[in-house]
């Protein structure tokens, strides 16, 4: 929805709207992670530290992918990575 309101409303490009999104997400969930961690919850550090090395490893990959591809073929591919993500969560929710 941050995409949509940030490309369609604001007029941002593609590249600038992603990462504004990617960066609130960021904050949204450090406080969500350090508010959690507070009131008593405890990371499985080995998965934790999968998470951060796996994010940094594609954030990577990604960066380079959208510094050389045009704003056509960028826009397809968030598009597509967006609506399997949509199908993933659709599916999963009807399983539970």
């Amino acid at each position: 929805m941050m995409l949509l309101i940030l490309t369609s409303v604001l007029g941002y490009e593609l590249k600038t709207a992603v990462g504004t999104s990617v960066f609130i997400m960021t904050f949204t969930a450090l406080t969500g992670a350090v508010s959690h961690f507070a009131i008593g919850g405890s990371p499985d550090w080995m998965v934790w530290i999968l998470c951060v090395v796996f994010t940094f490893i594609w954030a990577r990959i990604a960066a380079v992918f959208a510094n050389k591809a045009e704003p056509k073929t960028l826009n397809r591919a968030t598009g597509v990575v967006l609506v399997i993500l949509g199908a993933v969560i659709f599916v999963f929710s009807r399983l539970s």
